[in-house]
């Protein structure tokens, strides 16, 4: 428990406090206010968003108006079954997120985002990625409007660094917060929800949960050094999933670390230092992680994105994926040979890799050689790559956290005995239990925010402590 003495004066007072200002943050502190009671969100950094901001693939959500559009079927109910069957989250925990996907995109279709894309996200059983240019962006000022609109109060470059509880209950009933280097108390007369984010910007804390994955190119926000686990923590919290936090993400450029995912999206290849494939590059398993992790593991740690002018015309529709695969350093050549010689890979090994890749395409449509079938998970017919060539020099990077503070179905944060640490709720990438199995695409955004409504409802549900 806290060491941390009950002050005499409190600085800061609300109902709910919600740490973090972001994917879930945003909509916790909204349902809070929207059920008449003060929210204050405190943001370590200077604006909203978080890892929201970065959100460049899709938003997960079943049953929602653009599929019905389309006729496609799908319900809460075949989603509770994708998130046990293949993500392996427990049935309580999959059952609450299910039930409350839709409120979360009502919420943000209120404030006027709109979906344009209707995407086959790898791992789901249904298509049900929703997604638009700048769809990351889009719903943080959404978001953020609708908290100001119902009178949440937003304190950035307040950062919180300390739980404090009642000696005698162990129930949390506010904080410690580092605003501009002088130390104040807040009160939260209800609760306090940790939606702070993960914990890769913390590389002490990789090296203990991951350390494979220490040298990975960190891609979040710079705020994201693991505090609000480190609170949880300090009360005996319990951990799920922690060993499984760190997970490989994107490849990157290994000049500029920017994202070079999205040619592979659509039909590129992925080869090391000898020109050999070394793994299935259209992520059946749910996400791109098993390959960037099979690709940390190459000759020096590095691999190269092979692709043809074909693809980089359909890479060129999208703006997000335009903009970050001009960051990148690319080799281009008008033959194999070439293009080996000056990205530095062997040209024998690359020119027998692309030959027979486009053999297989050219007289079965299928990759023989690593069983690819596929573009994206199982969408998207195969197709030669034929010069012009681009390359790029990737390494691995990671983008969000993947486990963390062990909760329930209610959001509430548990102790290792499986006991709730009353006053105290979690959201985000501050959890685990969400990913167990695998990752599929566009649960990440979509379950922090869902998680964060249901730590809403919640929290806004307790009585107060005083």
């Amino acid at each position: 428990m806290s060491i941390l003495k009950v002050p005499e004066k409190w600085d800061h007072e609300a109902d709910v406090i919600i740490v973090g200002g972001g994917t879930a943050g945003l909509p916790a502190a909204v349902v809070v206010a929207e059920s008449g009671l003060k929210a204050s969100i405190l943001e370590a950094g200077a604006q909203c968003g978080g890892s929201f901001n970065m959100v460049a693939g899709c938003f997960a959500i079943a049953g929602s108006d653009e599929q019905k559009e389309a006729d496609i079927d799908d319900s809460s109910e075949i989603y509770y079954q994708d998130l046990v069957n293949v993500c392996g989250v427990e049935p309580e925990l999959a059952r609450a997120f299910a039930n409350t996907q839709l409120d979360t995109y009502r919420m943000i279709k209120e404030e006027g985002v709109k979906f344009n894309e209707l995407l086959p996200p790898p791992g789901h059983s249904r298509v049900r990625g929703l997604g638009c240019s700048g769809i990351g962006p889009k719903m943080v000022k959404a978001l953020e409007n609708r908290a100001r609109r119902v009178g949440v109060q937003i304190l950035c470059k307040h950062k919180a660094t300390r739980l404090i509880t009642q000696p005698q209950t162990g129930r949390v009933i506010g904080l410690m917060v580092d605003v501009k280097g002088e130390m104040k108390n807040f009160k939260a007369k209800k609760a306090v929800i940790l939606a702070s984010g993960g914990f890769g910007r913390n590389r002490e804390m990789i090296a203990e949960y991951a350390p494979d994955m220490v040298d990975a190119i960190p891609k979040m926000p710079a705020a994201h050094r693991g505090d609000g686990l480190k609170m949880g923590l300090e009360l005996g919290a319990a951990t799920k999933d922690i060993g499984k936090a760190v997970a490989p993400a994107w490849p990157v450029c290994s000049s500029t670390h920017s994202c070079a995912l999205w040619p592979l999206n659509l039909g590129g290849i992925a080869v090391n230092v000898d020109g050999d494939r070394f793994f299935d590059e259209s992520c059946k398993e749910g996400f791109y992680g098993p390959l960037t992790g099979a690709g940390m593991k190459q000759p020096g740690g590095v691999y190269w994105v092979i692709y043809d002018d074909k693809i980089l015309e359909k890479v060129n529709k999208i703006e997000y994926w335009r903009n970050t695969i001009e960051k990148c350093k690319k080799y281009k050549a008008n033959g194999i040979e070439e293009l080996a010689k000056s990205a530095g890979i062997n040209v024998k090994g690359l020119s027998e890799t692309i030959e027979k890749y486009n053999n297989d395409v050219a007289t079965s449509g299928y990759d023989s050689v690593l069983g690819r079938k596929a573009q994206l998970g199982n969408q998207g017919a195969l197709v030669q790559i034929t010069p012009p060539l681009f390359a790029v020099k990737c390494v691995t990077s990671i983008t969000s956290m993947k486990g963390g503070l062990k909760i329930n179905a209610s959001t509430q944060v548990l102790n290792q005995y499986g006991e709730i640490i009353p006053g105290l709720y979690a959201a985000g990438e501050v959890t685990g239990g969400l990913h167990t199995k695998t990752y599929l695409l566009g649960i990440m955004s979509a379950g922090s925010a869902t998680l964060g409504v249901i730590a809403g409802r919640n929290s806004a549900k307790e009585l107060d402590w005083q």
